[in-house]
């Protein structure tokens, strides 16, 4: 699969995930539900020790699978939904939960009955029961949580279930990708048994949930992902949303028929994406429709100019040993500009960094001895801080490739994507260039050139928003409506039953 041209990476680890991606699906789409547990062994590396894995004994589980299936007994409660509504499992960020609402909100003013399948144990449960009640349609919502088990058997019986899964597919993905060098090890199985207990779970609900459509934050989520194969086998509409910036091939193969994107860059992108891996694993395409709406999860604040400020705000330092996206260079490259701009001359009154979201997997030691030398003007923002905060004090934003970037331009925010020659590249952010793209010395010369110059920034302000507007269908965010919603269902409802035709 050819995407050298669409991800760029001195490192080939996005070549070898696409490689992988291909050869297990050609051999089983179902390996798709796999494809983040090898992500993050690809890109995180290996988190758990090695597991010493022997081969399973058909022998020694035929008992315990006859055992399983009498303990499957038919579920006592049967659900008929209009739609079902599988959010992502992960919140630690807030514009996740605050996605989440704003979807639940919109589908119920459809009028839908919905079925969501949400842990009893999120934190946020409460403050979405009132956000319901508020709007009048908690009784149309109905919650239901995928891992709780009918009884204390048929919970053991699942979570063996779920072992013998993860091992089964472990083993078929090491027989399938050993001839090609790409085999995983076994610090990877954890991830595979996590995913199994998933893939467990929603099979033993499937067929007691009859559904008109499934609405899915992400499609290869470790829920999401089977959930969204069985709504395309049963030809129902299938809905899902970009997860954020198209950085790597885990996007695709795209499991839905209509994809909700930012706007038509990240479109173009996931479509090209998408044609290439089914042309590599030799199978027809199946249809998908793109719908540009706009910023999806984070907010887009119409901000002034805020010139007379005189902040710099620099995101996403990612520094993981390895390099495992080979970002390596521009990292370095920021850390040399920062200290740059911290000793030059310059109107500066603060300079701000703000981490990657994973901070805790990255190493930020470079940044604190920054603050530590500059404590004047220089500190570290959190993560776990509001963006909007960050952006509300500062000037003009610099960063690598990121969606804080996408988003600081569209804000109005005086927007830098900094890179270096031959370094980490994606087509993705390739609206933002050139006028915004460059490298360290032209970055250099155009920082000072802001903090300086009152016209420079104004002309730089449009230039972001312009971009931006063409990378966020409209430079807006997204009207995540019961009006969209609407059409977007009743839309997928048409052309599901014309590919049936």
């Amino acid at each position: 699969m050819d995407i050298d041209d669409l991800f760029h990476s001195p490192q080939n680890n996005v070549a070898r995930l696409a490689e992988m991606q291909v050869h297990l699906y050609r051999h089983d789409v179902a390996l798709q539900d796999y494809f983040r547990a090898l992500d993050n062994e690809v890109f995180v590396g290996s988190r758990h020790a090695p597991s010493v894995l022997r081969a399973t004994n058909p022998r020694l589980t035929w008992p315990f699978r006859a055992a399983n299936k009498a303990a499957q007994i038919l579920r006592s409660r049967r659900f008929k939904t209009d739609i079902l509504f599988v959010p992502t499992l992960y919140f630690g960020r807030k514009s996740e939960i605050r996605l989440l609402t704003k979807t639940l909100l919109g589908l119920a003013q459809t009028g839908a009955e919905i079925l969501c399948l949400l842990s009893a144990l999120a934190h946020f449960r409460k403050e979405l029961d009132q956000e319901l009640e508020a709007a009048g349609c908690s009784k149309q919502v109905t919650f239901l949580d995928p891992s709780m088990p009918m009884s204390p058997l048929e919970g053991r019986m699942r979570a063996k279930a779920a072992r013998f899964r993860a091992r089964a597919a472990f083993e078929e993905t090491v027989q399938i990708l050993e001839p090609f060098g790409l085999s995983p090890t076994g610090s990877v199985i954890p991830d595979f048994e996590s995913t199994a207990r998933h893939i467990e779970a929603w099979e033993r609900l499937a067929p007691s949930i009859d559904f008109d459509a499934v609405v899915a934050r992400c499609h290869w989520y470790d829920l999401g992902s089977p959930v969204c194969r069985t709504g395309i086998q049963r030809g129902k509409p299938v809905i899902t949303f970009q997860q954020g910036v198209v950085d790597h091939t885990l996007d695709v193969p795209i499991t839905a028929s209509r994809f909700v994107a930012f706007g038509a860059p990240s479109a173009s992108v996931l479509a090209e994406s998408n044609r290439r891996f089914f042309d590599a694993v030799g199978s027809p395409e199946p249809p998908v429709e793109y719908i540009n709406a706009g910023s999806l999860f984070d907010v887009l604040l119409p901000l002034p100019d805020q010139f007379s400020v005189r902040s710099l705000l620099l995101i996403d330092f990612h520094s993981v040993p390895g390099d495992p996206w080979g970002t390596a260079k521009e990292v370095q490259a920021l850390l040399q500009l920062a200290e740059k701009l911290l000793s030059a001359r310059l109107p500066l009154n603060r300079l701000v960094i703000r981490p990657h979201p994973h901070w805790n997997d990255h190493d930020l030691g470079a940044c604190l001895e920054l603050v530590r030398e500059h404590r004047d003007v220089c500190e570290l923002s959190h993560p776990v801080w509001p963006l909007e905060d960050d952006l509300r004090r500062s000037s003009v934003v610099v960063g690598i490739a990121s969606g804080v970037l996408t988003v600081a331009s569209a804000s109005g925010l005086p927007t830098i994507f900094l890179r270096t020659e031959q370094g980490f590249a994606i087509r993705d952010l390739e609206c933002f260039a050139p006028a915004q793209t460059l490298l360290p010395d032209a970055a250099f010369r155009q920082v000072c050139r802001l903090l300086n110059d009152h016209e420079t920034y104004v002309e730089a302000r449009k230039v972001a928003m312009r971009n931006a507007s063409e990378y966020y269908a409209g430079g807006v965010n997204a009207a995540l409506d019961g009006a969209f919603f609407t059409r977007l269902l009743s839309d997928a409802k048409n052309a599901v039953q014309d590919g049936a035709r």
